[in-house]
């Protein structure tokens, strides 16, 4: 049955027929459950005939949708033949206009044409296998053996590497009150002088996403939500940077998928000054961060080059920070 009111804590699930709620079915998040069982259990309004598959929670945001709603797919192949289709309960009622183009291109890539549902109401299905949850947000970022190998095996099959050898994903387009900082597009002039090709991961397609991310040697970026993306096609070869935009802690989960699924450790770009970290209604400067360290720090890691000029802010980037705030103080 699917939650009735929104929150950290969803009150969702599955049942037998006999009325026992199913442990299995619940979700973890950050090694805490976050779906409990409801009570009373409600009487089904709806049915579904023949066998289909628990998802889990339907996630609206980017990256949690990425990796919690995926969660459970890896049981699909085992069974494709017999299912008629995937359930799901939404964290928040927004699909009712239909799930997003991103969204759809997400599952066909993972599971090709299989019907995904979304439950509404409580239900009563035929049939509903129930596998575990192998991936999501805390230690289980790690994903499980079963996940990682249906991912390689399964994941974006048709979608060929495409793209150029450095890569660095911006974040500099986004709303400021997304965590961005004011005079952050100096990162990417920066880095386009370093070699990089600056690329804007909300303007492409998924397709052209996971393209990109699989041709690129080396992939620099601020932590955040694009990271568990290419974290799922990230390989041992491929040399990747997090620049650290909040507290380390914060990243912790994306940092070790990159690691579990690439079998390499990505290098952490971390010189954001002590105990700074985005508050709402407060904009964070560039300068929050030290300029000089980053380049020492991704030249260490073979990230740049070592002729690379890469240090303090200089006076025209401030001039450009002072301009941004300005218009900013406008709005």
């Amino acid at each position: 049955m699917p939650h009735v009111e929104a929150g950290h804590d969803l009150y969702c699930g599955v049942f037998t027929s006999a009325g026992e709620y199913v442990p299995r079915a619940a979700t973890w998040q950050r090694d805490e459950l976050i779906t409990f069982a409801p009570e009373p259990v409600p009487e089904p309004q709806l049915s579904l005939d023949g066998e289909w598959l628990w998802g889990g929670v339907l996630y609206g945001h980017f990256g949690h949708f990425l990796v919690e709603t995926a969660s459970r797919l890896w049981a699909v192949p085992g069974l494709r033949e017999r299912l008629r289709g995937v359930v799901f309960v939404e964290k928040y009622s927004s699909e009712r206009g239909g799930l997003p183009a991103y969204k759809t291109d997400y599952f066909q890539m993972l599971v090709g044409d299989l019907q995904m549902r979304i439950l509404r109401v409580p239900t009563r299905v035929a049939h509903l296998h129930v596998p575990g949850q192998g991936f999501g947000l805390g230690r289980i970022s790690k994903g499980t053996r079963v996940f990682r190998n249906f991912i390689a095996e399964h994941f974006a099959r048709d979608v060929a590497p495409e793209g150029p050898e450095n890569l660095f994903i911006t974040r500099s387009q986004l709303a400021l009150d997304r965590e961005g900082f004011v005079g952050e597009a100096i990162f990417d002039d920066r880095m386009a002088r370093a070699g990089y090709e600056i690329f804007c991961p909300e303007k492409h397609d998924l397709e052209t996403q996971v393209a990109r991310y699989r041709a690129a040697r080396r992939i620099v970026g601020m932590d955040g939500s694009a990271f568990h993306l290419s974290g799922l096609v990230a390989r041992a070869e491929q040399n990747v940077g997090v620049i650290l935009r909040r507290q380390k802690a914060r990243s912790r989960a994306m940092r070790w998928q990159i690691e579990s699924f690439a079998g390499r450790t990505p290098h952490v770009i971390d010189t954001l000054k002590k105990n700074r970290d985005w508050v709402m209604g407060k904009k964070a400067l560039i300068q929050d961060f030290d300029m000089e360290r980053v380049g020492v720090q991704m030249k260490a890691a073979r990230l740049i080059a070592e002729r690379v000029d890469w240090g303090k802010l200089t006076p025209e980037e401030e001039a450009l920070v002072a301009e941004e705030l300005a218009i900013e103080a406008a709005r």
